[in-house]
């Protein structure tokens, strides 16, 4: 019998949605094999946490979900091996002072030893017992007032999730849960931002940006009895407790360009929008313009960390060339765009177009940190022209690929590129010089100090001779125009920043703009 074509088409949005279901449906399940295959010997660990909740159907998703994006997590054993091979990892509790952990160190090193890593995949190591407990943990905290309104996909990437970032697997989620969800209770907090707010005023009296001299990337216990950490350790601590509370937040990541190394904040999600805040530090509502309103904290690109898979940020546009960088995590979302005010987009043409007719088409943003360039952004390159979208002004950058994968080749002199998106590029002129005497570092002025200045010859800075040296300056007459320039002493600190000169004076990306 033949089917009217008013039929037909009356019919066609429910197969359509019949075959993307059954569509969407054999993708999972490729994905959940994938993972178990991926297991090896811990295989049996994870179908027993899937048999467990077979008649939960919504636990048995939030299973799957932490099941099928396992094999992207992983951590560390790192300690020292003492003689007989015993395994020993000081705790910074063991030590009174500082001064005394490093002294601690220091002997060992002379002893010859040396810290040792081992890695872990999350899938082939963590057992049932401790899923099915982190589980059914993340689902009591989701009854609460303030969570209960939170959707599931957003439960499943923000509450749910076993670990922050890298390290060691906790097992302090209940202890948390108990320690931190009466204060909530009791203030009768309806939604995540009240909760978040409220919780962080109450971790600043809990943990404390602090030094750690060990060698080792803290564990969750670590930071907690030690009262703190660097901003990572915070970050890992701080959202590990939020999400045992019930709170959806994820970590947000940023490469300095106007000081070196890099930083971790927190985002708390509330109606399909993120606010920042500093673990244990500002509030929802303060983090956001603290980055704004100081100029050395304006980031050039943010990225936000998730526990599932999200496309390589930038990477879209070309196949991937191998070179290593965090940037091609597939954990990583760029969330620029909600953090700078005015982005612009980076078009910039290559140098020396010959010898770089080769180059692939992925390219790598690159700001000058800690003595090295470091990509901040990945991009695509046309024929002559490097795209990158979304970034922060005002700052200096360079631009480089890396045609075998393994490590950086620089494809453009370094450039300033002004809050329009203007770029003005270092290419010296040494046929041109110009004076001038740099202040020596207060606290390192019997130190020796080199200028050195980009030389886009040879792709690395040339140290230039002083005319003369005082206790406070460094005087020099040879300076080639239009130069980037870097003045340093030997010592390996943070925060020597390039610069160049401008009408007689130091322009640095590190001011209050």
């Amino acid at each position: 019998m033949r089917i009217p074509e008013n039929r037909i088409f009356r019919c066609f949005p429910v197969w359509g949605c019949l075959l993307a279901l059954c569509f969407l449906s054999c993708r999972r399940d490729a994905a959940l094999e994938r993972a178990l295959t991926f297991a090896g010997d811990n295989r049996q660990e994870l179908e027993h946490v899937l048999l467990h909740y077979k008649d939960d159907s919504l636990k048995l998703a939030a299973a799957r979900f932490l099941i099928e994006n396992m094999p992207y997590h992983f951590y560390e054993e790192e300690f020292y091996t003492l003689p007989g091979g015993k395994r020993y990892r000081p705790q910074l509790t063991d030590f009174p002072t500082e001064e005394a952990c490093k002294a601690h160190l220091d002997s060992l090193a002379r002893a010859g030893r040396m810290p040792q890593r081992h890695r872990y995949k999350d899938i082939r190591t963590l057992d049932s017992a401790f899923l099915v407990r982190n589980i059914d943990l993340a689902f009591e905290a989701w009854r609460k007032p303030w969570a209960k309104q939170v959707p599931f996909p957003v439960f499943c990437r923000y509450i749910l999730p076993y670990r922050i970032s890298r390290e060691y697997p906790s097992g302090l989620r209940e202890e948390m849960m108990e320690t931190f969800i009466p204060m909530l209770d009791s203030a009768g907090v309806t939604t995540p931002l009240e909760a978040c707010s409220l919780l962080n005023a109450r971790l600043g009296t809990v943990m404390k940006y602090k030094k750690n001299l060990l060698p080792f990337y803290p564990t969750i216990e670590e930071t907690y009895v030690w009262g703190g950490g660097l901003c990572e350790g915070m970050c890992d601590l701080g959202l590990f407790i939020m999400r045992a509370a019930g709170i959806p937040v994820a970590m947000e990541k940023t490469l300095w360009t106007r000081m070196d190394r890099g930083h971790h904040w927190g985002a708390v999600w509330q109606d399909g929008r993120f606010h920042c805040f500093g673990p244990g530090e500002q509030l929802p509502g303060e983090h956001l313009s603290v980055l704004n309103r100081r100029g050395h904290l304006r980031p050039a690109k943010v990225y936000r960390s998730h526990f599932d898979l999200h496309s390589v940020p930038g990477g879209e546009e070309s196949a991937d060339d191998g070179y290593a960088t965090w940037l091609k995590s597939p954990l990583l979302e760029d969330v620029s765009l909600e953090y700078i005010k005015d982005p612009v987009e980076v078009r910039v043409a290559t140098d020396r177009v010959r010898e770089f007719a080769d180059a692939t088409g992925q390219v790598y943003l690159c700001a000058y940190n800690y003595y090295k360039w470091e990509p901040v952004a990945l991009g695509c390159r046309t024929d002559t022209v490097c795209l990158f979208r979304g970034v922060g002004g005002d700052n200096i950058f360079l631009v480089a690929d890396a045609p075998t994968g393994g490590r950086l080749r620089f494809l453009t002199a370094p450039f300033y590129m002004d809050a329009h998106g203007r770029i003005r590029k270092f290419v010296p002129r040494p046929e041109r010089v110009q004076a001038f005497t740099f202040p020596k570092r207060k606290k390192l002025l019997n130190r020796p100090y080199t200028l050195y200045y980009w030389n886009v010859e040879t792709d690395s800075f040339s140290p230039l001779e002083y005319s003369s040296t005082a206790d406070s300056t460094q005087s020099y007459t040879n300076i080639p125009e239009n130069a980037l320039l870097w003045f340093t002493v030997p010592d390996r600190i943070v925060n020597q920043r390039v610069f160049y000169l401008e009408n007689d004076s130091v322009i640095t990306m590190n001011l209050i703009r």
